[in-house]
């Protein structure tokens, strides 16, 4: 029995399928090229975005002198900050001063005490007066480039940033290192990446298959990123985080149950972390139409969606640990996190095109210890959601 044969035998084995005719693959290097850096700059400028903007209330009167000293500041710090102010006017609105009362009740400040300006930034500090433009810039720097974000009534007499212990400080590098190898040694992100390979491998040799296995790579890198951004800013903008991260507390126990029964209990896409019975066909249809350099593209693209209910237990407990933070910090957690995410696959194809494996052996060591996959799988989420059960109940 010929080598292609052994392949697509594993390949039928995982995804229930006959065997599929070879497929013609052209792999242009400089399409590659100009695409990986055009995405990857788009999601640079939509993450920077993310990470940066500052959203304020601010709360002025016609006619306030304070009010518009305050513009003014805000004006010019606007040159180093991504300021997104939302303005009420309260003499003349009785709407938006009926929203400013309602702040000062929330903030429980008596509003004898206050006035306009009043200004709440990221929903968190309540500003009352006017302040410095140093006292801003302090603020803005607590608020924007650092894991803890201020709380409470501050004034220009009695200016002290009251730190909130952010859920970002909860995860460590291993938590979150280990997160992302449970993720990434999911078998049918494996097995989606042994078919891949194998199939142009055979059609048209090991550069080309080099080639479209980094594509595929780079394709659901970006694309889980782009998931977890949103993810997030869904999360700030409904101002859900804390119900999310309780809902994924129980669900990291629940997968880590899950998990364990996979090990005692081995079937194939049920009752653990992996692809559906149901959609391994429509994915292999998917990969085996992928002919040219943009059917690569789009095949990881519709892949990450149907990696997404196999392999996206870890990632939600992991945003769900830094979701109340919106910083340049948690942006490079998610960047560490989704390239030990694509380890495997980058793993997988050089090695492959060095000749330090075959694409069958992958599958084939895929098959024999997919139940110890599940074991550690699952001792590791179990280890997650005690992380964040304690984060949740402040236990220690």
């Amino acid at each position: 029995m010929g080598i292609e044969h052994i392949t697509i035998r594993t390949i039928n084995r995982y995804f229930g399928l006959p065997k599929s005719s070879s497929i013609k693959y052209v792999v242009r290097v400089k399409f590659l090229m100009r695409f990986k850096f055009a995405l990857l700059f788009l999601l640079a400028l939509f993450a920077l975005q993310f990470a940066a903007t500052i959203n304020i209330d601010f709360y002025y009167g016609v006619g306030c002198t304070h009010c518009a000293a305050t513009e003014k500041i805000f004006e010019k710090m606007g040159n180093d900050y991504q300021l997104n102010i939302t303005r009420y006017e309260v003499n003349q609105d009785a709407v938006n001063r009926q929203r400013m009362f309602n702040e000062y009740e929330y903030f429980n400040v008596s509003i004898s005490q206050g006035g306009v300006p009043t200004t709440v930034v990221q929903g968190k500090a309540f500003v009352v007066g006017e302040l410095t433009e140093e006292q801003w810039k302090e603020l803005f720097d607590a608020a924007c480039n650092e894991t803890t974000c201020p709380v409470g009534v501050i004034t220009q007499k009695n200016f002290t940033l009251i730190q909130e212990k952010d859920s970002a400080s909860a995860i460590t590098w291993p938590v979150l290192i280990g997160a992302a190898i449970v993720d990434s040694i999911n078998p049918c992100t494996i097995a989606i990446m042994v078919m891949l390979i194998s199939t142009i491998l055979y059609s048209k040799g090991r550069k080309e298959a080099l080639i479209a296995g980094l594509m595929f790579s780079i394709t659901i890198f970006i694309m889980y990123m782009l998931y977890g951004i949103g993810i997030m800013k869904a999360i700030t903008t409904f101002e859900i985080s804390q119900i999310f991260y309780t809902f994924v507390t129980v669900a990291a126990l629940l997968l880590a149950i899950m998990e364990f029964y996979a090990y005692v209990n081995y079937k194939p896409g049920f009752f653990a972390v992996e692809m559906p019975v149901f959609l391994r066909p429509y994915a292999h249809d998917i990969i085996e139409k992928a002919t040219t350099p943009w059917g690569i593209v789009m095949a990881a693209v519709f892949c990450s969606l149907f990696l997404l209910p196999c392999s996206s237990g870890p990632y939600l407990m992991v945003l769900g640990l830094i979701a109340k933070s919106a910083t340049l910090q948690t942006l490079t957690y998610l960047v560490v996190y989704n390239l030990f995410f694509i380890l495997p696959m980058v793993t997988i194809a050089f090695l492959v095109y060095f000749g330090k494996t075959t694409i069958e052996n992958v599958g084939e060591m895929k098959e024999k210890y997919i139940r110890q996959i599940h074991l550690v799988s699952g001792v590791i989420l179990l280890l997650l959601f005690f992380v964040m059960l304690n984060e949740l109940l402040k236990i220690v």
